[in-house]
């Protein structure tokens, strides 16, 4: 935002720490010569507590009254140009943000996060819910805790400091500046200083929950209301935090108030709306707050705090996060998306489970009457996969549930064998970053390995896939990002290996209440929820491998319970029609050999 950006450099001296003032400058000369302003048109990601005085945010514009606003405002150029085009391309955030904005607001017509639109082509459809779900609910955090108090006052700088020394100049000796220069001193410094320490001490009860727990997430049911936690000083340590939450929005408020009523309205115009956006933050945070540790009695939400980041929970600064999301969504899409618009079109690879779309449809809200539902097809795939790919399925791996260390030994050698058969050019996929942390380091410490590895967290996702293309030969590891989204078409990716099936973790919190509810009901969870999410899962994974028609290639799903249990048809029934073998490692193995032999893929020695 270029008006943000000329009053953080007006004001440097209040509200940016003096260590930060040089990469402000460079910002300055960066937003005179990018092209559309964005985060990620900068060759370097700026420090937030910069970017959070300069960034564009929708409550803090000023439109009409700013001088950037027609001719040089990132936002609003973005914005014309989506108004005036007939096909808008967003990502499902900015898609969720709209419609809860949307909700928030009972705007249907005019043009929210998002212009106006009738028509609607959601691509990836499968991910709706859990998106809608974040963006519907409420999180604090004790991070996003200290960085609103610091755009308030940070050692001395931000806009408190800030407007004090605005007002204290010559032009600004009247009653309103007294009044308001009292105010600030007075009442909201120390108002600040007093969020901190009570937010501090909420947070550090919290803490000391998480400390006895022994998962990093504690899920928050209508029995933590009687939790002996509350006596021992969670109670008044939380009434503190609201009481002086709600004082110190009260007083911003009564600033802002006067600041709009001073002769100079262009600058004091954007000071006026950092104080506004201030206000809606510190109702956020109470909102927050109150919705996760004390909601009223009926609401049907999903509550927990849980760890962020591996700093240890009893210390300062807290890695601490509150979130409370709704559990059923289904009406909210159906009243607040699908009855909104004229036409919804939704597609992916992965909608359909054994053949249908009625899970889908169902947690969607898409089955609910008056039902909109007019056409719906599975299409077949435009691949060859009888004879593009071959899927296997060692039968004698461990089984990764019951003996997980084993499980981990074998995964390695069959990664090594792998890499053998097919010189490279695999990506092997798990569910989780403990596991893909084991497995990489077993793998690193084998003698012989001649092909990079690449591993997810040690450096950012194009670049790790950029490095895997060019190189040929690598194996990288990945989690949840690479299961979908990443195109790596040609001969670049040509084995796949998936660590175990994708099933979502039962005690996860919203999983949790989700099978509850269908507990409820009568119905199986397990089968009706956690099978069909993870053969989407699977699907995906799956399709990694071949993009296009010349594509080949072998995937090797390292978990035998796809064809020893039950429920295991379900997920082979909605993965493609590849060649499948099931037997012995060392028949998958030769198996593998073969295959690439008949695709000119040269055979190595096995190790």
């Amino acid at each position: 935002c270029h008006s943000r950006l000329e009053l953080a450099r007006s004001g440097q001296g209040s509200l940016i720490e003096q260590d930060r003032a040089g990469e402000l400058n460079e910002l300055a000369a960066w937003a005179e010569r990018t092209g559309d302003g964005s985060l990620g048109d900068l060759p370097h990601e700026p420090s937030s507590e910069v970017w959070d005085e300069v960034s564009a945010e929708a409550d803090l514009c000023t439109r009409l009254k700013c001088p950037y606003y027609h001719d040089r405002c990132f936002v609003f150029n973005a914005r014309r140009r989506a108004a005036d085009a007939d096909v808008v391309v967003v990502n499902h955030h900015l898609l969720a943000s709209d419609i809860a904005v949307r909700s928030n607001t009972e705007n249907w017509q005019d043009a929210a996060v998002l212009p106006p639109y009738k028509r609607l082509v959601l691509d990836e459809a499968h991910h709706l819910e859990d998106t809608a779900a974040h963006h519907l609910g409420a999180q604090v955090s004790w991070h996003g805790i200290v960085r609103l108090l610091g755009r308030l006052e940070r050692n001395g700088k931000g806009l408190i400091p800030a407007l004090i020394a605005h007002l204290l100049g010559p032009r600004h000796d009247d009653l309103w500046s007294e009044a308001s220069l009292e105010l600030l001193r007075n009442a909201l410094l120390p108002a600040v200083h007093d969020a901190r320490a009570h937010a501090a001490k909420v947070l550090q009860f919290l803490a000391e929950l998480l400390q006895g727990n022994r998962g990093s997430v504690i899920r928050l049911d209508d029995q933590f209301g009687e939790h002996p936690i509350w006596e021992q000083g969670l109670d008044p340590a939380l009434d503190n935090l609201v009481n002086v939450l709600q004082r110190l929005k009260g007083g911003v408020e009564t600033v802002a108030d006067r600041l709009e009523l001073d002769e100079d309205p262009d600058q004091r115009s954007q000071h006026v709306k950092e104080l506004r956006g201030v206000i809606r933050r510190l109702e956020s945070v109470l909102d927050g707050m109150l919705l996760t540790l004390r909601p009223k009695h009926g609401m049907q939400t999903v509550r927990w705090i849980e760890r962020r980041g591996s700093r240890p929970v009893g210390t300062l600064p807290f890695p601490i996060g509150l979130q409370t999301v709704p559990l059923d969504l289904k009406t909210t899409l159906k009243e607040a998306l699908f009855d909104r618009v004229d036409t919804v079109v939704l597609t992916s690879a992965t909608l359909a489970t054994s053949g249908d779309f009625e899970f889908l449809k169902g947690r969607l809200g898409l089955s609910l009457p008056p039902s909109r539902s007019k056409y719906e097809e599975v299409l077949a795939s435009p691949f060859d996969y009888d004879t593009q790919c071959l899927l296997a399925v060692p039968a004698d791996f461990p089984n990764p549930r019951t003996d997980e260390s084993e499980h981990d030994r074998a995964m390695a050698a069959a990664i090594l064998d792998l890499a053998h058969v097919c010189d490279g050019g695999m990506f092997v996929l798990f569910t989780s970053h403990a596991a893909l942390k084991r497995t990489a380091q077993r793998v690193r410490a084998q003698p012989g390995g001649r092909w990079p590895i690449l591993v997810q967290g040690e450096g950012q996702r194009d670049h790790l896939l950029r490095r895997f293309r060019e190189s040929g030969s690598a194996i990288l590891f990945g989690t949840d990002s690479f299961w979908e989204g990443v195109d790596v078409p040609g001969r670049a990716l040509r084995a796949l290996c998936i660590a175990k099936l994708p099933f979502k973790v039962p005690g996860e919190p919203i999983t949790a209440a989700r099978l509850e509810q269908l507990a409820e009901r009568g119905e199986d969870g397990f089968m009706q929820y956690l099978v069909p999410h993870a053969a989407l899962k699977l699907k995906q994974g799956f399709g990694r491998l071949i993009r296009s028609k010349t594509d080949f290639g072998v995937v090797v799903l390292l978990d035998h319970r796809i064809v020893s249990q039950g429920y295991g048809q379900l997920l082979m029934r909605s993965l493609p029609d590849a060649r499948r073998l099931i037997g012995t490692w060392d028949e998958v193995r030769s198996s593998a050999e073969e295959f690439f032999a008949v695709h000119g893929v040269g055979v190595g020695v096995s190790h």
